[in-house]
């Protein structure tokens, strides 16, 4: 009897469980909703507090059209051998949405690992992306100029992204970066800037000062002026690094100066104080030029080097770094008519002469034309009333300009990009109606062909250069 039960309560037993294999309403036979994300990129591009907004991301099911719920985060970036890793997020991850279109302002620069987590009850799909946070200030063409008082504008354009790029944007400048930035400092008497590292440095004239600002998001840190401790200070242009933190500066005073710009400092060191400078260019080294007696100094460890009087029968009429040389354009003292043409580097041992001749039209470079040299492309390019003229320094000077002043703009300003290919050319229009009345002109330096031209731009242009990531 005890067995008949028990074999009955097994028959019941698998009659119930092949009822509930045949029900394919059960989670047991249900084919699952698959979720799937795609997205048009894997590498995103934010700026530090700007919200950022996820575009063309499409997320899918395969199955039955289920509730989705969202989690946005990042992280640190894992990677290895400089590829993400297979989990590519490590330590902690900061939840920053859980809606479908992210929208967040990122507050921390770096590169991040940026995740999406997608649940639909059934299935959890994750997405990675490599996030990059920047300042939009980063990278760029970066326009000094000034208006008929002095004041300083800081005019800004950072070239676009590969996705505004494929949207067809086209790049603009930004010229009210000192209002949004640094809205309470008024730059007086600008007259020259210059990049060191995170560093972007601009110098005043009659005030003295030194405005040193981060050059990632010209936030102004510091703005000294160094009359209370040297009087005759008045800056015309920066010189270039000598060692570590030591930005040089030619002063209307004669003075080569010292500026520390990480301890915002200013010296005058003893083997400077009874030189003479008119002016000054940066190769490895600053190199000083005195006019009068023309001679050339450099520092060096503990003093200066000197050309002595290996310039004494020239006047020189102008100078330009081109690589580690600095190129010398001068005419004889007895023989007017006479170019001399040579070049020498820091240690202003004996120069090597190019060319010396007479020459057949009248020299038309001097002491305020404005010079701007390309080592890869072995040509200098300078300034006359006629136009611009590009010298190939395996010849003499050429005798026509390659490119064209247009009519009623004057050049104040000549510099390359980073990699010397392209010419900078900021001109200036007096009498054009409008507050902005300075232009940028770009031309190919190999060719002097014109790339590209933004009008309205600026103040006055007094100095133009490609602002480099750090």
């Amino acid at each position: 009897m005890r067995m008949r039960y028990l074999i009955e309560i097994i028959c019941f037993a698998c009659l119930v469980l092949c009822a509930c294999l045949d029900d394919h309403t059960s989670l047991g036979d249900r084919e699952l909703s698959e979720i799937t994300i795609s997205a048009d990129r894997d590498t995103l591009t934010a700026y530090f507090g700007e919200e950022f907004v996820m575009k063309s991301l499409q997320v899918e099911q395969s199955g039955e059209e289920l509730p989705l719920t969202y989690e946005w985060s990042y992280g640190t970036l894992n990677l290895v051998n400089e590829e993400m890793a297979s989990y590519p997020i490590k330590d902690s991850l900061h939840v920053v949405s859980h809606d479908p279109e992210l929208k967040y302002a990122f507050r921390e620069l770096g590169t991040f690992g940026l995740r999406l987590r997608v649940e639909n009850g059934q299935t959890v799909r994750y997405k990675y992306f490599v996030l990059h946070v920047d300042t939009e200030f980063g990278e760029g063409i970066t326009v000094l100029s000034r208006d008929e008082t002095g004041k300083g504008r800081i005019s800004f354009m950072r070239p676009l992204t590969k996705e505004e790029i494929n949207d067809g944007e086209e790049p603009v400048f930004r010229t009210d970066i000192m209002d949004l930035i640094n809205p309470m400092i008024e730059m007086e008497d600008v007259t020259d800037m210059v990049q060191a590292g995170n560093r972007l440095l601009v110098c005043s004239g009659n005030t003295g000062r030194i405005y040193n600002m981060d050059s990632r998001t010209f936030d102004i840190e510091g703005m000294t002026s160094f009359k209370g401790t040297f009087p005759g200070c008045a800056f015309i242009n920066f010189a270039g690094i000598s060692s570590q933190n030591n930005m040089y500066l030619v002063s209307e005073d004669r003075r080569g100066y010292v500026y520390d710009f990480m301890l915002d400092e200013l010296v005058l060191t003893d083997y400077f104080e009874e030189l003479n400078v008119d002016a000054a260019v940066a190769c490895d080294k600053p190199i000083f030029v005195d006019y009068e007696t023309s001679t050339f100094y450099s520092p060096k460890t503990g003093g200066v080097n000197s050309s002595l009087a290996r310039y004494a029968d020239f006047d020189i009429l102008s100078i330009c770094p081109v690589g580690t040389k600095m190129y010398v354009i001068a005419t004889h003292k007895l023989m007017p008519s006479y170019l001399y043409l040579s070049w020498t580097t820091s240690s202003l041992g004996n120069p090597t002469i190019l060319h010396l001749y007479d020459a057949s039209l009248p020299i038309k470079v001097n002491r305020n034309t404005l010079l701007a040299g390309s080592n890869p492309c072995e040509c200098l390019y300078y300034t006359c009333d006629d136009g611009i003229y590009c010298w190939d320094l395996k010849q003499k000077l050429p005798t026509t300009p390659v490119i064209q002043i247009p009519s009623g703009m004057e050049v104040t300003s000549l510099s390359m990009d980073a990699e010397e290919k392209l010419l900078y050319v900021g001109l200036y229009e007096k009498d054009r109606v409008g507050e902005l009345k300075g232009h940028l002109y770009i031309y190919d330096v190999k060719t002097a062909v014109l790339v590209n031209k933004y009008h309205e731009i600026a103040d006055k242009p007094v100095k133009i250069v490609y602002k480099k990531r750090v």
